[in-house]
């Protein structure tokens, strides 16, 4: 009897992301086959071209790179359900349009090892800025952000970025997914019901990489705080405070 090498779903939500999705679809291109990859864009609406560009590598990849779209009022929420929605591998890898990976070829067969113990639901990682953006105030940023959410898997709140959320699709599916009613806080929220079910494992060896933008457009101080306040309540259970999530591109 042969071991089946678990399939990989990578859920990337949409909205006017034409200046990053060709760049985030290139990187995986090598990698579909040798790790049983399927890419999903789940796009809501999106008018600068971004739907016609994933088209374009969906016809090249058949089978393995694909658009699914969902009319009507959406947020962040409602898009990686959606996109999951249509997944076919074991395990979800929940990220977004503008998300670089570093070595891959290291960074999936450790993501997958942590899933051989069957009590594993979830795995996530740090969270850093591209290294050719990254100025001082993004490096101190990110320093305290990737240490509050480690030292929050310690207290047992399990914090955690919707840029790399990976989670084993039947325990996702089983709990509901992510909570649609939820404007921001989704991502925290998900992890907070996932670690009632099961153990969430931190990899704080790997990494994922993504563009400074919302930062440079908000600040970090004020987004410092939305960010803690938003991820502790999400991670008690609670509703989120922020009404309306500004889109940012």
């Amino acid at each position: 009897m042969t071991d089946r090498q678990p399939s990989l779903s990578i859920i990337i939500p949409s909205r006017n992301e034409a200046d990053y999705i060709k760049a985030t679809l290139t990187q995986f291109e090598n990698l579909l086959e040798p790790h049983n990859l399927e890419i999903i864009v789940s796009d809501a609406n999106s008018t600068d071209g971004t739907a016609e560009i994933v088209q374009s590598y969906a016809k090249r990849y058949p089978g393995r790179i694909s658009l699914v779209q969902k009319e009507g009022k959406q947020n962040i929420a409602i898009g990686r359900n959606f996109g999951a929605s249509h997944a076919k591998g074991d395990i979800l890898f929940h990220t977004d349009a503008d998300v670089r990976i570093p070595n891959p070829d290291q960074f999936f067969p450790k993501v997958l090892r942590a899933f051989e113990k069957p009590k594993v639901v979830a795995v996530a990682t740090p969270l850093w800025v591209y290294p050719e953006e990254s100025g001082l105030a993004d490096r101190l940023f990110h320093i305290f952000m990737n240490g509050t959410i480690l030292l929050s898997y310690l207290v047992g709140l399990y914090l955690s970025k919707g840029e790399c959320q990976i989670v084993r699709k039947s325990v996702f599916d089983e709990i509901g997914g992510y909570g649609e009613h939820l404007v921001a806080g989704e991502d925290c929220n998900l992890f907070y019901r996932l670690h009632k079910v099961g153990r969430i494992k931190y990899l704080a060896s790997l990494k994922v990489l993504h563009s400074p933008r919302r930062f440079r457009q908000i600040g970090y101080l004020r987004l410092s705080l939305i960010y803690l306040r938003e991820g502790i309540w999400m991670a008690l259970g609670r509703r989120s405070y922020v009404k309306e999530w500004k889109v940012v591109r």
